[in-house]
This record gives C-alpha cells, structure tokens and sequence, in this order.
C-alpha cells in the first residue's frame, strides 16, 4: 500500500466514483507527503464515502449495499486518514459510512453539513449505529478554513439539488486542488447559498487542479436553473386552466420540494404533500433543518401533509407534491380538473400509468427539459468555471470513462487542460503544478455488504463492467454520445468562424 506513497509530494488516490461504466459509489483519498528531521510525514484525508448503486450486479446473493475499499488505508498507520470530508447528503457520497460503522469499523473525524449530518444520524437511526460506534462529526459552512496535518481544506458553498452541498478547496505545498463535488453554477438557489464563485475567483492564481463533476457533460449551455423550473411550472399550471395539480419529486432532491411549494403559493393554490414512508422522512428533515411551509404560506394558502382526512378543506384548487406512484380516487381527480408535472425522466413510469388509465394529461421533462431540476453542471457551466481559473488540469469524475473520453477533443477546443488519460478507480497520482503523474494502479474492488443478526460482512469483488452499462447504452451510448459530442465541436468551430 505504502510503495506508490515513497517520494514526498501530494497525491490524488480515487477509490470510487470512476468506475468503467457507474458514477456512484465516491471515495477520494488525498495524501500529502512532507520530509521532516525524524523522516516522512503523511496526511490523508477522504472526501465522501458513498455507496455503490448498482450492487446486484456485482452478483453476490442477499446484497445490501456495496461500498469502496478502504480497508488497507484505515488499518496502514503511515496513510491513516485523519478525516473524511462530505460533499453532501446524498447515498452515493454518504452511505459508505454506515456500513463500515455496521462492518466494526472505526472511523476518523467527520467533517460536513448541518444537513448532511441530520442525514446521517437519521441511518443511524435505521441501521441501529449505536452512539460509541459513531465517529465525531463537526458540522461545516461557507468560508471554513480546516487545518488537518500539513493540508488546508477552505469549504465552497456548491449549488445542488439538496441543502449543505459543497466543494473543498485542499490546499499542500506542492499542488492546490478544487474538488467540486456535486456542483453547477447558478444563484438561482432556494433557502440555500448558490456555489460561492467569490470564493473560487480569490484562489484562481494558486487552483492548479480541479477534481470536477462530469456528470452533466453531455448537455450544452448552462445548468438549468431553478428559477426556470420554477417559472415552467407556473406557465404549466396557468396555462392548464385545471383545479388539481399532481407534481413528482425526488425524495433527496429538497430543492423541488421548494420549487413546487413556491410555484403553487405564487398561483394562491393549497397544497399536500402526499406521498410514501420515504417521501415523509425527507419532508420532516427539512422542517427540522428549519424551512416551515406554514410560515412561508403566511396564511395565505392551506397546507397539509398527506392527512386523507383533511384533503376535503383543501377546496377544489390544491397542489399534490410527493413522490406517490398512485394518485388514489380520493383527490376526485379526473380529465376535466386535473393535470401531472413528471419532473424526472424515469423515476416516475407506475405515475404514468396511472394518469394514463385514467385518461388524465400530463407533460414531462421530455416536453418542457426545465422541469427537471438539475444539480449538475452543463459544458457551458465547465467553460465558466475554467474562464475563473488559470488553466488548471482538470480531472473528471461522476461519469462513465467513454463519455469523458468522448468529450477531449472538444474541452480542448473550448480552452479546458483535462488530464492525458480518463483516471481509474485505484490509480496513484502525484499532483504538480501543471502535472498529473501516474505514480501506480492496480485492480479496484468493491466490497458487497451482506446482513446477518445486526452486522454487516464485506464480500471482496473486482471492479469490472456491470449491468449499469446496458443501461448507460440504452439510455446514451458510445457511438451516439461520440456523435453528439462531433456534432457540438462543429457547431462551435462553425459559431466562431461566423
């Protein structure tokens, strides 16, 4: 473990997160390596510890989850990490945690947001952690500065799709790097900050390299922003001249929750959310983070959550958020009064349907794309973040390896210095200015978490391409994700040609 790590310099480890074909499960190791008189000092830290999504696929029976392979770093002294650093709430850079925790792990210090945080303590909750297994958490902000060893960590407010998303600037004697997390430009955010762009212009002349999110790649222009879904849906609901409204949301995605509550309160219709177990949990953390539909209605709209008993006061005009599958007959919906806003591609298909049978009208993000709010940036959001800076490297994560390999030719074209070859799960490299060197790789694995009387086993697995790619090929393969990306090069080289 330790013979990648012998020269002094920092490194940059990913454990998770650039896989073959997945874009969940993140882990980041970042180890600083100083000479001092008694000999070498290491400091490690991580950045999310997120579970694998696609853990079926992996093909071991009765699986719960499957999570990065940090073992050997938690239990080699040199490279221990003295913290691990959240990005945000969400499974795919939280839920690692609880396993390990469940596996008879010890964990170092977590540091995060105040959401984050109720997040975790609600696993904590489901997966019985007791109190002496929990590592010490200490809650973060906008503009933090953390001295851990001999590195800086200064938080970056980021704009997602939940509350307390940020990135981190991580500041060694021989590299500083912006790693993103999830994050897109726009200040547009609701009850929360917008990714703080002061911030990133202050540190532009020392940023040299940038572990950026991919995951929007594909698309052209900006992030949506909210305020655009927030104003289609007015447009919908006004235009649809209908009493009832459905709208689906995301369960962890708090920001469409704001975004139709507040669509519903500018058109004075009551509102309820309705929807499943999971759905409640979430809408109770973001009333205990502090956000009260009550008070933001200030009377002058009715509010109720999900009470059947109650939905005859909300009158004949009302607006139904949740994440239901089925709208029930208790709405009196029907094709003359009622209406659907799908605002996610797939999630929703069993709503569909049933609106569907019931002859009931709705539109999606296929007809109206600004439905969908997304919380992650775009080219057009890249090329901004790359005007702020001084040329940095940028290094790509939270997407499949032919998308970001497809994108080359094109990042060059519009200025951005990604790195030579799409970083693998298990690589070394050591950070530079102006460098990225690959200083080792070796095979990645992931651990399939099993359940038995209350602990959880890990089941060693290689890193190899999974199901998730069939679906990645049906939903945007390689050879149509190569064209598209020809097509946007020729587009633009034809733009500044005119």
């Amino acid at each position: 473990m330790t013979n990648c790590f012998a020269e002094t310099g920092f490194y940059w480890h990913p454990i998770g997160g650039n896989n073959i074909d997945q874009i969940s499960g993140h882990c980041y190791q970042y180890t600083d390596i100083v000479s001092t008189k008694s000999g070498a000092l290491a400091t490690t830290i991580i950045v999310d510890l997120g579970k694998f999504d696609n853990h079926q696929a992996l093909g071991i029976k009765n699986s719960a989850a499957a999570v990065p392979d940090v073992r050997n770093l938690l239990k080699t002294p040199f490279l221990n990490p003295r913290a691990i650093f959240l990005t945000h709430s969400h499974p795919d850079h939280l839920n690692g945690i609880v396993h390990y925790l469940k596996a008879g792990y010890l964990l170092p210090p977590l540091y995060g947001g105040k959401y984050t945080k109720m997040i975790l303590e609600d696993l904590y909750v489901r997966f019985n952690v007791s109190k002496y297994q929990q590592p010490d958490f200490y809650c973060i902000n906008d503009g933090d500065r953390i001295k851990i060893g001999t590195l800086e960590i200064e938080v970056v407010a980021s704009s997602h799709t939940c509350f307390d998303s940020f990135g981190f600037i991580i500041k060694s004697s021989e590299a500083t790097v912006y790693h993103t997390g999830d994050m897109k430009i726009d200040n547009s955010t609701y009850f929360r900050k917008p990714t703080n762009l002061k911030t990133i212009r202050r540190l532009a002349h020392k940023i040299t390299h940038v572990v950026a999110d991919f995951c929007g790649i594909t698309e052209d222009g900006f992030a949506i922003r909210e305020v655009d879904t927030f104003k289609k849906i007015v447009q919908i609901i006004r235009k649809s001249h209908k009493d009832k409204i459905f709208i689906p949301v995301y369960p962890t995605h708090p920001e469409m929750y704001l975004t139709a509550f507040l669509a519903a309160l500018k058109l004075r219709k009551n509102v309820v959310f309705y929807g499943s177990d999971n759905f409640y949990e979430y809408l109770n953390l973001i009333e205990k983070y502090g956000i009260s539909f009550t008070k933001i209605a200030k009377k002058r709209i009715k509010v109720f959550s999900g009470q059947i008993h109650d939905i005859e006061k909300l009158g004949k005009s009302f607006v139904v958020i949740g994440d239901y599958n089925d709208v029930g007959n208790f709405f009196g919906e029907c094709k003359d009064n009622s209406i659907g806003i799908i605002t996610a591609k797939t999630f929703f298909n069993p709503l569909k349907g049933q609106l569907n049978s019931r002859n009931i009208k709705f539109v999606t993000v296929d007809d109206y794309p600004e439905l969908q709010g997304y919380g992650h940036g775009f080219i057009g959001d890249l090329e901004h973040l790359n005007s702020l800076l001084k040329n940095p490297i940028f290094i790509p994560t939270h997407c499949p390896e032919y998308i970001s390999d497809s994108c080359r030719s094109l990042m060059t074209y519009l200025g951005l210095n990604m790195i030579e070859n799409t970083p693998k799960n298990n690589q070394t490299y050591r950070l530079e200015s102006g460098k990225c060197i690959l200083t080792d790789e070796s095979p990645a694995t992931w651990l399939v978490v099993s359940y038995s009387n209350n602990c959880a086993t890990f089941n060693e697995v290689w890193q190899k391409p999974t199901s998730g790619e069939g679906f990645l090929k049906r939903t945007f393969s390689a050879r149509r994700c190569k064209n598209k990306f020809k097509m946007l090069l020729l587009q633009r080289k034809k733009g500044n040609k005119q």
